[in-house]
C-alpha cells in the first residue's frame, strides 16, 4: 500500500475518496473541485461519486458522535471492497476528538487489506485487485505498514480455515507451521503419533485412530523477551470433524473444515507477533487431527489417558475437540508455559448462547481476562464471559470408569461444562482463559466488508495484547 503526503495531491491520478460526517464542509484541499454538501445525504455507508473536474467519492460517515474505529472500518471496507478501480482515500476528514489521524489511517489501511480478501478459488490464480492508497497531511506511513501486517496475518489464518480439508489435512498444517516457523527463524517442534505414543499422549491419538492420516502435537516458540515467562496459544486443529461414531447429520457436518480455526487463528496470531518483533514470549500449541469413522475408531464406553495422566470415559465422540486441547494444553505447561489461551470451535452451545458475533470466554484469572479484553475493545472483536463453577467441574468428574467424562448428557450448559473439562488440565498457578470461537470463526455469508469463510478471529486482537 503506498501512502502520499497531501502536498503530493496534485500528482495522483486516481479517484480519490473523501469520508464524510453529516453536516461536514468539503476538506480546503478539494474546494476547488467541490463547494459544498449541502444536498447530500452523508447517512453512513452512502458514496456518491463526483466526475468533474477531478474524479472524487463522497462517502458518508454518518454523525460523527456515533462512528466508532470499528464502524469506520466497516465503512472503509465496504467501500473499497466494492470498488473495481484504483482508489486513494483522503484519512484527515475522518479525524476527531478521540480518533486522530493516525488511528483513522490505522483502520483505514486495516480495513483494505481485510476487505480486498478473497479465497483463491483451488487450481485458480489470484484475481487481481485495485491499487488502493492513502493520503494525509500527517505522516502515516508506520501505522498503515503495522496494520498491513495485521490484516495479512489475519487473511493468512483465513486462506488456512478456508482451504478444503482434503488439502488441509493434519500433516499439512504441521507443514505450514514449520514453513512459518523457518521464515521467521522460530524454533519449531512437531510430534507424530510415534512420539505422541511414547509420551502417553491417548487423548489425541484417541479421536486420532479413525482417520487415515496422522496426528501432530505443533509447537512454535517465540522469544522476544530472553529468561521471561512463555504464555502459551492453544488452538483446535481438527481439521476434519465428521462427529467420530456419533456422526454428525445432514448440514450439520458441511462446514466442518473450519474446526481448525482455533489452531490457524493462534498461528497466525504468533506469526503476527513476530512479525511486530515484540518483546514477548508466546509460543503456539496445536494439536491437529481428523475425528472420523474408521476399523479402529474410538468410541463411547472407552477410555482414553490422557497426556497428563488423567483417564477419561468417552461419552460423546462429537466432542473430541475437548480430548484434542488437553494434551496441547499439558504439552504446552510441559513446554514451561505459566499463561495459557485457548481457542477452539468447540461447542454448538456457544452458537446457541451467543449467536455469531460474540466470542465465549471462560478464564480462572479474571485480570488476565480483563486484560485481553482490553485489547478485543480497541479492535472491536467482542468477547462475553460465560460461567465456569464447581458445579460444572463436579458433573465433568462424574463417571465409574475413569477420571472424568468427556461429555455430560442433557443437561444443558455445553460451553461451561467443555470449559470445566479444559481447567482439569490447568496446572496449579497457571493462568488460563479458553475461548470459544464456535460461532465467530466463519461466516457463511459474506458481508459488504468482507468475504464468506473463515474470519480470523481474534488474531488481531492478540497480536495488539503482545507486542
Amino acid at each position: 500500500m503506498k501512502t502520499y503526503q497531501i502536498s503530493e495531491l496534485s500528482a495522483i491520478d486516481t479517484p480519490v475518496l473523501l469520508p464524510l460526517y453529516e453536516g461536514a464542509s468539503i476538506p480546503q484541499e478539494f474546494s476547488q473541485y467541490l463547494t459544498g454538501t449541502e444536498d447530500l445525504d452523508l447517512e453512513a455507508g452512502k458514496l456518491y461519486h463526483i466526475l468533474s473536474p477531478k474524479k472524487l467519492l463522497l462517502l458518508g460517515l454518518g454523525k460523527a458522535e456515533e462512528l466508532t474505529p470499528k464502524k469506520f472500518r466497516k465503512t472503509i471496507g465496504a467501500a473499497v471492497r466494492s470498488s473495481k478501480k484504483d482508489l486513494c482515500i483522503f484519512i484527515d476528514p475522518a479525524a476527531k476528538d478521540g480518533f486522530s489521524i493516525e488511528t483513522a489511517a490505522a483502520e483505514a489501511a486495516f480495513a483494505v487489506g481485510f476487505s480486498q480478501y478473497d479465497f483463491t478459488k483451488v487450481g485458480s490464480q489470484p484475481e487481481e485487485k485495485p491499487e488502493i492508497s492513502l493520503i494525509s497531511s500527517a505522516d502515516i506511513t508506520a501505522v498503515c505498514r503495522k496494520a498491513q501486517t495485521a490484516a495479512a496475518c489475519v487473511n493468512h489464518a483465513r486462506d488456512l480455515g478456508n482451504t478444503p480439508s482434503n488439502i488441509m489435512t493434519p500433516e499439512a498444517l504441521a507443514e505450514e507451521a514449520a514453513s512459518m516457523a523457518k521464515e521467521l527463524h522460530l524454533e519449531c517442534e512437531i510430534l507424530t503419533n510415534k512420539e505422541l505414543e511414547e509420551i502417553g499422549a491417548g487423548a489425541i491419538l484417541g479421536v486420532n485412530r479413525g482417520s487415515s492420516h496422522g496426528a501432530r502435537l505443533i509447537a512454535v516458540k517465540y522469544e522476544g523477551a530472553p529468561g521471561e515467562d512463555y504464555t502459551a496459544l492453544v488452538g483446535k486443529g481438527l481439521t476434519f470433524d465428521a462427529g467420530g461414531y456419533n456422526i454428525k447429520t445432514g448440514t450439520h457436518m458441511d462446514g466442518m473444515k473450519f474446526d481448525m480455526c482455533g489452531a490457524a487463528n493462534v498461528l497466525c496470531a504468533l506469526e503476527l507477533i513476530a512479525r511486530n518483533k515484540a518483546k514477548v514470549n508466546v509460543m503456539a500449541v496445536i494439536g491437529a487431527t481428523e475425528n472420523k469413522i474408521g476399523p479402529d475408531g474410538y468410541t463411547c464406553n472407552d477410555v482414553l489417558t490422557s497426556l497428563s495422566g488423567k483417564t477419561i470415559e468417552i461419552t460423546n465422540t462429537d466432542a473430541e475437540g475437548r480430548l484434542v486441547l488437553c494434551d496441547a494444553i499439558t504439552w504446552a505447561q510441559k513446554l514451561g508455559a505459566k499463561k495459557i489461551i485457548d481457542m477452539a470451535t468447540l461447542t454448538g452451545a456457544c452458537v446457541a448462547a451467543l449467536g455469531k458475533n460474540y466470542t465465549g470466554a471462560f478464564t480462572n484469572s479474571q485480570d488476565f481476562l480483563q486484560e485481553l479484553e482490553k485489547y478485543s475493545q480497541k479492535t472491536g472483536e467482542k468477547l462475553w464471559q460465560l460461567p465456569i463453577d464447581e458445579d460444572f467441574h463436579k458433573q465433568v468428574l462424574e463417571s465409574n470408569v475413569a477420571d472424568m467424562n468427556n461429555c455430560v448428557i442433557g443437561v444443558g450448559a455445553g460451553s461451561s461444562l467443555a470449559a470445566a473439562f479444559l481447567e482439569e488440565f490447568v496446572d496449579e498457578g497457571v493462568e488460563w482463559i479458553h475461548l470459544d470461537i464456535a460461532g465467530s470463526s466463519d461466516f457463511s455469508e459474506g458481508k459488504p466488508y468482507m468475504a464468506k469463510g473463515a474470519t480470523g478471529v481474534l488474531v488481531r486482537t492478540l497480536g495488539e495484547m503482545f507486542q
